[in-house]
């Protein structure tokens, strides 16, 4: 018996793979897709754009509620800055490729091992480049998309009635995912030595 009919599995998870693979390509392509819209129609047409920004805004609270605010503030902008909209617009294309690596790695993971080899060679380059695609492409979606934001809220701050604008906010939490996921890299390199030499003993 060769090593991939014993590494293939059953029919129903192949089938069960298959599906999520399907699914999951079909998304992450859609909300590339998207993302990459949206950055063209910003610099085709500028006029109109909806920029989410982020606020202070107090809220009248009732009976038992000591404080409230709001976190972010909608507009719909008749014209902003070029610069503005390239930044908001640059840091749309950095989401939607970020997207589209993380769905392509993770698509050939699953497919590969849908095909019965859970650990190809190239498995742990996937992974490196899923890392480095979260990592890195959120580091650039957010920095330039941030930018784009601070310079919005500047253009926009006396148009809002002089709301407390938040100029720029960070998530570290995909910085540390994508840390996470090049680390398991090492794991496939590992799992990849572990698979050539149980070939080597059948």
């Amino acid at each position: 018996m060769s090593s991939e009919t014993s590494t293939a599995p059953h029919r129903a998870d192949r089938v069960t793979i298959l599906v999520i693979l399907v699914i999951g390509t079909l998304a992450g392509a859609v909300l590339a897709a998207m993302g990459l819209i949206s950055a063209i129609s910003r610099i085709a047409s500028p006029d109109g754009q909806t920029v989410r920004l982020l606020a202070d805004i107090p809220v009248e609270a009732g009976p038992g509620i000591v404080s409230a605010h709001g976190d972010g503030l909608v507009v719909v902008a008749d014209r902003l800055g070029a610069g503005t909209l390239w930044l908001i617009a640059a840091g749309e294309v950095f989401g939607a490729l970020m997207i589209a690596a993380v769905t392509l790695s993770f698509g050939y993971l699953l497919w590969q091992v849908a095909q019965g080899r859970p650990f190809p060679r190239a498995a742990q380059t996937a992974v490196l480049v899923t890392g480095c695609a979260i990592t890195f492409g959120s580091l650039l979606s957010q920095g330039l998309g941030g930018l784009g934001q601070m310079m919005a809220a500047g253009e926009l701050q006396e148009a809002t009635g002089g709301l407390a604008l938040v100029q720029f906010e960070l998530a570290p939490l995909p910085l540390l995912i994508g840390f996470g996921i090049m680390a398991l890299a090492y794991a496939f390199r590992a799992g990849h030595r572990l698979q050539r030499d149980t070939e080597g003993l059948v």
